[in-house]
Parts: structure tokens; sequence; C-alpha cells
């Protein structure tokens, strides 16, 4: 009797371990998309001039709106000229700087087109006073962008990886390790592109950049951005990529700001 229960028991044992050892290895730990960083509201008039002066820039950068294309004059009420780039909708720019202007707690008093629709004022303040005036300018030339392919490679297995993968907005193309029916059947929700396979991609991969050598975040984002920069010289690029938790979340955070700066993805990779 003793001997049985004592079987029971180390059997009992041997199947929690392997189901221990089975859980770990596939329960994958992926951090939460990135939220934006909270931006800390203007306290007084001065603060929110400041901060709005100082900080639009950055906020004409997320689209593709370089230093060079903006006049900023200090003064009683601050004067912000803006040329927008013909590819880059006017209506866009006033809702970036409206957004930019509520987050430090501050409002859009007034915004009026011209005739043409060609320029927008913007007379912005906080707590009724007007602290800045921006004036949004079309402008003939476009922004520097390009046609950007992403092909996911070597997927085996559908995990929270491919399932994060499968979230991403904007158009992407999986590759897997071979034509698997049931591989496949399990992505159909996947609204992205699922019909190449590793072994027809060699002739793409000869003019691709595979930007995740190196299993870094900040090493993948960096490329990333390298990567877009060179899209807009060229007018296309092919990226790989491989399903990794430094490269989701690389691709969730940039993929996004490459698009509205003007860069288009599509799921239809072809050589230069």
């Amino acid at each position: 009797m003793l001997i049985s229960i004592g079987l029971v028991l180390f059997a009992t044992f041997i199947l929690l371990n392997y189901h221990n050892q089975h859980q770990v290895a596939n329960d994958l730990l992926i951090p939460p998309k990135n939220s934006p960083e909270l931006i800390e509201p203007a306290k007084s008039i001065e603060q929110f001039s400041h901060k709005l002066f100082t900080n639009i820039e950055l906020t004409m950068m997320e689209y593709g709106i370089t230093t060079e294309l903006i006049v900023k004059k200090r003064n009683v009420v601050d004067t912000v000229t803006i040329k927008v780039p013909a590819d880059l909708p006017i209506t866009q720019a006033n809702l970036a700087i409206t957004i930019a202007a509520q987050n430090l707690g501050g409002d859009v008093f007034y915004a009026v087109e011209d005739q043409k629709n060609k320029k927008v004022e913007m007379q912005i303040g906080f707590q009724g006073i007007h602290t800045t005036t921006i004036t949004l300018q079309e402008y003939s030339k476009k922004r520097s962008t390009g046609m950007i392919s992403v092909i996911v490679d070597s997927i085996k297995t559908v995990n929270e990886i491919i399932s994060r993968i499968c979230k991403i907005q904007q158009p992407l193309t999986l590759s897997l390790v071979s034509k698997n029916a049931p591989l496949q059947s399990s992505l159909e929700h996947c609204g992205h592109a699922i019909r190449l396979y590793s072994s027809n991609l060699d002739s793409l991969k000869s003019v691709a950049t595979i930007i995740d050598q190196v299993d870094d975040r900040e090493i993948i984002e960096k490329t990333l951005w390298d990567l877009g920069a060179i899209a807009g010289q060229s007018g296309s690029i092919v990226i790989f990529a491989q399903p990794r938790i430094n490269t989701l979340l690389a691709l969730e955070e940039i993929l996004p700001r490459l698009e509205r700066r003007g860069h288009q993805f599509t799921s239809h990779p072809t050589k230069k």
C-alpha cells in the first residue's frame, strides 16, 4: 500500500513539475503597450505661454514639419507662423495644435480660414487671456516620405506576441515558416496579409533590412527611425522583423509615428 501511495505521489509530482515548466515556457511576460506621456498642465498664463512657445517644434515634428518651416517671435502676444506641407491637410495641423494647447490647460479662442482655405489664423490663450497667435500657411512642397513594407518573418505559432502584432493598425505581412494550414486558420482573424512563406522570401531578403539582429528595443526603434529617413529619400523600403517582444514593442511605438509623419505602409512588398 505504501509503495502504491508513493508511486502515485511521485507521478503527481512529475506531472505538476512538467506542467509548471510548460507554463513558464509559454507564458510570455510582455509589457503593456506604451501610453502617451502625461503632460503637466500650466499653472499660470506665463507658464502656458512659455510651454506652448518652446514645445511647438516638437508638436509639429510628429507630423513631419521640420524646424525650418516654423518662424517664432516672442512678444506680449507670441506669434508663430508654420508652413504646412502640401501633403498634410491644414485641418490636421490645426487639430494637433489644438490638442497641444488643451493638454497644457489652454484653449483656442478663435480660428478662421481665408477664402481660399490656404491659411488659418489661430488665437490661443489661457484662462481667457490671449497669449499666442499661430498662423498655418499652405506650403507648396511635400514632406519627405516613402512606402514602407514590414514583414514579420518565421512565425511558428500564435502566441501573445503575434496576437499583439495582429492589433497593429499599419498594414503588415506575416510570414510563416511553412504552409501550415492550422496556423493559417488561427490567423484568419488577423487583419494583416498572410500569404508569404519563409522559403519564398529570398529575393526580397536581398534588398531588405533586418531591424532586430540585435534584440534590444532602443536599437530597434532607432533603426526604424533611420529606415524611415531612408524611405523618404529612396521612395520605398522593405523591412524584416522577427516575432520577439522587443521587436513588438518597437513596432507598436514607432510605426504610428512614422505614419503620422506621412509614410505609407503596404502589405504588398516588392523589390526596388
